[in-house]
């Protein structure tokens, strides 16, 4: 059983990450596109209008614009994976002043740009027979995963949701899980180590390892993969003998699941700094690698793997930056 994978995370609503996903299959020549969760970004940038002018915050600094330089605006927002909403002045304080209603526009315009993204996709990717399978992160909305999971049920022909299942791709079997272990940021999707572990080995259960790879998200505890900056009580990075100090922060149940199962491989990502490979021993014995291909989405870069599976195990890989 031969097949080739593009592998990429966390691109976090990076418009312009996005448009060079959907070339990635004529690009590298491949047919299976998999995302391996945090599809959204995390800021909504209010705009609103004041008279004749337009007033946000972008990036630290209030800008107060007139409307022919809103196109300009809203593209450079949109490309940086942040999201915007136009507003007059009584909008903007009735959402300031409600939670909920700050999370309603923050999953209109989430989803909408999925949509856009999802419909770009099909446009391109249907002529060449290649697909994308796709699942929530840590960071995406229940809702944004719900999204995922209606619209890639019939809506789009190269479009799958892998969230919480075993989906079958070129002979391989592949397990899908976006939640994560618990962060100091209190992301949407965050579970224990129980509840992942419970939640991983119920659905390794119905997959067979010798041609099973498992797309997790939190990468496997104690790895190359999983190091990330260590965080001070105040949220601040930490820094020790003048260098930025870092620490694990994957999962063990990740860890475990992979040791007592031993699939092909894992697909993670979820740490965007810690971009490599490394292997973890199963309990078999066998050395199974695990893969990040990390994250400089604010950038625009897309960052991905290209994978050839061969014969029940990894022959090639190759990490790419475009």
């Amino acid at each position: 059983m031969n097949l080739r994978i593009f592998f990429t995370a966390d691109l976090h609503g990076s418009e312009l990450a996005m448009n060079k996903l959907v070339n990635a299959a004529k690009f590298y020549n491949v047919k299976n596109i998999v995302i391996g969760g945090d599809l959204t970004g995390k800021v909504l940038v209010p705009i609103v209008r004041n008279g004749d002018r337009y007033e946000l915050e972008l990036f630290g600094e209030h800008k107060r614009v007139k409307e022919k330089d809103l196109p300009d605006i809203e593209h450079e927002i949109r490309l940086s994976g942040e999201y915007y909403r136009v507003m007059d002045k009584r909008e903007y304080e009735e959402a300031e002043a409600s939670e909920k209603a700050i999370k309603r526009v923050f999953v209109e315009e989430m989803t909408s740009a999925l949509k856009a993204f999802m419909d770009k996709a099909e446009e391109r990717l249907k002529p060449l027979g290649a697909h994308i399978y796709l699942m929530a992160g840590n960071d995406d909305y229940e809702e944004v995963a719900d999204y995922l999971a209606g619209m890639s049920s019939g809506a789009y022909s190269t479009m799958t949701d892998i969230d919480g299942r075993i989906t079958e791709i070129g002979g391989y079997s592949f397990l899908g899980y976006g939640y994560s272990n618990k962060t100091p940021w209190d992301s949407p999707r965050e579970r224990s180590e129980e509840a992942l572990f419970k939640d991983l080995d119920r659905l390794a259960k119905g997959a067979d390892p010798k041609r099973s790879v498992f797309v997790i998200h939190s990468p496997p505890y104690g790895t190359k993969i999983d190091r990330a900056p260590e965080l001070t009580s105040d949220k601040r990075q930490k820094i020790s003998a003048g260098y930025m100090a870092t620490k694990a922060v994957g999962s063990t149940a990740t860890r475990e699941i992979i040791e007592k199962y031993a699939p092909i491989a894992g697909l993670h990502g979820h740490i965007h700094e810690a971009m490599g490979m490394d292997y973890v021993k199963a309990k078999n014995g066998s050395m199974v690698p695990v893969f990040n291909p990390g994250s400089e989405y604010s950038s625009g870069v897309l960052s991905g793997i290209i994978i050839d599976f061969e014969g029940g195990k990894v022959s090639r890989y190759n990490f790419t930056k475009g």
